[in-house]
């Protein structure tokens, strides 16, 4: 009898095991599916982001400070929009990416460090835009921008 019962246990512990084992299994399945959905959602986002540039392309030089002319009132409403729709992305792709275990590669290369680093030097509408958010701003943007404003303090008033 005991010999019979120490089978069982023996079983019970082997399908128990095999049971974690396609549970993780199915785990990581899940966390890849997700990931490749999160990333699927930020190049959509991306892409309605630039497809303004399209639509309206004498806009990309005033977003990213390449003229020295004044947007028409218009224009600037339409800058605000893209700005904040642009914080909204550089926001939800680094938080993303610093969650998901899939995105490791792009912390090696420094991918999203970068590029959030030089998108901020190229826009002081984005740059505006985050300082002046109603609602609090990107927490995960506010450490860039920092960075941004220490590496070019701005001259008090009054100085040439």
């Amino acid at each position: 009898m005991e010999y019979v019962a120490t089978i069982a246990v023996v079983a019970s512990v082997l399908v128990f095991a095999y049971q974690a084992r396609e549970l993780a299994r199915q785990s990581r399945m899940g966390n890849e599916v997700a990931g490749t959905q999160a990333h699927r959602e930020i190049m959509l986002h991306y892409k309605q982001f630039t497809d303004v540039f399209i639509k309206y392309p004498e806009l990309h030089a005033y977003y990213y400070d390449q003229t020295p002319n004044t947007p028409s009132a218009t224009d600037r409403v339409r800058l605000a929009v893209i700005a904040e729709q642009h914080g909204d992305w550089l926001d939800a792709a680094f938080v993303t990416t610093r969650q998901l275990k899939s995105y490791d590669w792009v912390a090696l290369y420094g991918g999203w460090d970068d590029y959030i680093t030089s998108t901020l030097e190229s826009s002081s509408i984005l740059r505006s835009f985050i300082r002046d958010s109603d609602t609090g701003g990107w927490p995960s943007l506010d450490p860039f921008l920092s960075r941004y404003d220490e590496s070019h303090p701005t001259p008090p008033k009054g100085a040439s």
